[in-house]
């Protein structure tokens, strides 16, 4: 299975970008993501809907974008915290 279903293009770039904007948004509000993500949701399902571009394409680089995120954010805090607990600055 190819990693990109359709030839990488700045449309991969823009989905991809709305996916890490998605994950990044969690640290200015835990509701934002969730507009976010369901904002991406009814364009992409619409836009298949009326010219049936098969979403599902689109929503996987999305999903890139989004997991590659929590997959940089998640260690980084916890290493962050890990430092903070050592040099004594949290308890």
């Amino acid at each position: 299975m190819p990693i990109f279903w359709n030839t990488p293009s700045i449309y991969t770039l823009s989905h991809m970008t709305a996916g890490v904007l998605t994950a990044l948004a969690t640290l200015v509000s835990p509701v934002l993501p969730a507009v976010l993500f369901g904002g991406f949701m009814i364009y992409e399902l619409n836009e298949d809907w009326h010219i049936t571009d098969q979403a599902f394409k689109d929503i996987l680089e999305y999903c890139y974008g989004l997991f590659g995120t929590v997959l940089v954010l998640v260690p980084g805090a916890a290493l962050v915290r890990l430092a903070l607990a050592v040099s004594g600055v949290i308890g």
